[in-house]
């Protein structure tokens, strides 16, 4: 049987079951908590005290304010031919900024510097449960928490360099804008991810199907890529590692995110993804600016 679970909003973590879930008893401790306490284990065993139906709780991103967030390139077979691009030998990785990350049914804003040519790229996501240094292939699981699904939000003109007021091209810089990085709702755990079986991944705007694959696209597996970036970088507990996206991303087509628009990344096992696009805040005022 598959483990998933949530974090809400009031505090604890539930198990989900069908249409419904199951809270269990961990002290009022988040997923996140656990997560980065090293203290997955507790799950185990431990009792639920209520259930609720899923339309009655709201939960929270699965892991908040990560060590690091890295992100992988070119990782889909369908992506890499959309883009007429050759797969990588090894593993395109980037850094981006953990203060983008960002949970279910928040806004994606859009910012004012870069906010033309924003896209979506449904992901699968991986949390970190265990401090991973130049681990094996083989052990690289052990080292995992579980997965949760991800959009890797990007503006593809900070990505490319044709932004003339941002420095590029830039990929880290372009996905670490606040707010995006989505993830969630749920996390799958390591025990119920790791059997190899392809899971369903798409995303839709508007209801529109955009991307329809599986992670049987991918070029490098979860456990090739946590091996290879270990021998990068420590991989700490509650750290992120978005595993690439899959063909139909909006820079093939040139239809963009605008704001009002509502992005649903759809995971199988993990749930959906859901976060609406709002347009870039208003201009600030400079400390010296006096209203007339």
């Amino acid at each position: 049987m598959l483990t998933v679970l949530v974090s809400q909003t009031t505090g604890g973590v539930a198990r989900v079951t069908g249409a419904r879930y199951e809270v269990l008893e961990v002290g009022g401790a988040s997923l996140s908590d656990l997560v980065k306490s090293g203290s997955m284990h507790l799950l185990a065993h431990a009792r639920t005290v209520r259930t609720l139906e899923r339309e009655t709780v709201t939960v929270q991103v699965p892991i908040d304010a990560p060590g690091k967030v890295i992100i992988v390139g070119l990782n889909y077979r369908d992506h890499a031919a959309e883009m007429r691009t050759a797969l990588p030998q090894v593993p395109r990785v980037h850094m981006t900024a953990a203060s983008a990350v960002t949970g279910p049914g928040a806004d994606i804003r859009l910012p004012r510097i870069a906010e033309t040519a924003v896209d979506y790229e449904g992901e699968v996501a991986v949390v970190i449960g265990d401090p991973a240094s130049d681990v094996s292939v083989e052990a690289a699981w052990d080292h995992v928490a579980g997965i949760t699904a991800a959009n890797d939000v990007s503006a593809r003109d900070v990505q490319n360099g044709s932004n003339s007021l941002v420095s590029g091209p830039n990929v880290g810089l372009a996905k670490g804008f606040d707010t995006f990085k989505p993830l969630g709702p749920a996390l799958l755990t390591a025990d119920s991810a790791r059997d190899g079986r392809a899971l369903a991944l798409r995303t839709l705007v508007d209801g529109e199907i955009r991307q329809q694959s599986s992670t049987a696209q991918m070029h490098f597996s979860i456990a090739q890529l946590v091996s290879r970036i270990s021998q990068y970088t420590t991989l700490h507990r509650g750290d992120v590692v978005l595993t690439g996206t899959p063909g139909g991303v909006g820079a093939s087509s040139g239809r963009f995110l605008q704001a009002g628009q509502v992005v649903e990344i759809e995971l199988e096992g993990v749930g959906v993804l859901r976060n609406r696009v709002v347009a870039p805040s208003p201009t600030p005022l400079s400390r010296n600016s006096t209203k007339s």
